[in-house]
């Protein structure tokens, strides 16, 4: 397991495995297959396809979601980074650095949708700037999940879940000091 941040700190609370793939085909027909996508996309809380499509975006390559690969080959350590890239972008918090963020859909008008960031942590709704090409095109496949309704928030054991009074069992009128 390694931390979702990238960096090298033992304490920290957030992980998740490491990419593993494999390496197939010859000559022109080669592809990289994804061993643990489903895996990795669940302790980020992001969609396994989104995450695939944002692999053949950011190499130039096409990706194949019934068989979870992408054309070329690519090391582990390549997507790693990539992976990152993906991660400190559309991931992590850019006010508390706390991979806590859910993406809401902002409708600007009929035609024009726009990314927030909402941190389950700090509260800070964070706008999404498009700096590049892979930015806007990774952007446009969120918000067509988003549209879709397609995204599914996983908290089990990963992200901070909140509950309300009753939900944990809890007394409101009980008073220890009385």
């Amino acid at each position: 397991m390694q931390n979702i941040n990238g960096s090298t700190d033992n304490n920290y609370r957030y992980k998740m495995p490491s990419i593993k793939s494999s390496i197939n085909g010859k000559g022109n027909g080669i592809f990289t297959t994804f061993a643990n996508l489903d895996e990795i996309a669940k302790y980020l809380n992001q969609p396994p396809i989104l995450l695939l499509k944002f692999f053949a975006t950011i190499n130039g390559s096409m990706a194949n979601e019934e068989k979870m690969t992408i054309t070329g080959g690519y090391s582990n350590e390549e997507l790693q980074k990539n992976l990152q890239v993906y991660i400190n972008r559309f991931v992590i918090c850019p006010k508390c650095g706390i991979p806590e963020t859910i993406p809401q859909l902002i409708k600007e008008n009929k035609k024009t949708s726009t990314i927030e960031l909402k941190c389950s942590s700090c509260c800070t709704q964070s706008k999404i700037v498009y700096n590049n090409k892979i930015e806007t095109k990774t952007s446009e496949q969120i918000i067509k999940f988003l549209e879709k309704n397609e995204w599914s928030v996983a908290n089990k054991g990963i992200m901070v879940k909140s509950q309300s009074l009753n939900e944990q069992n809890i007394n409101e009128e009980f008073n220890p000091f009385s």
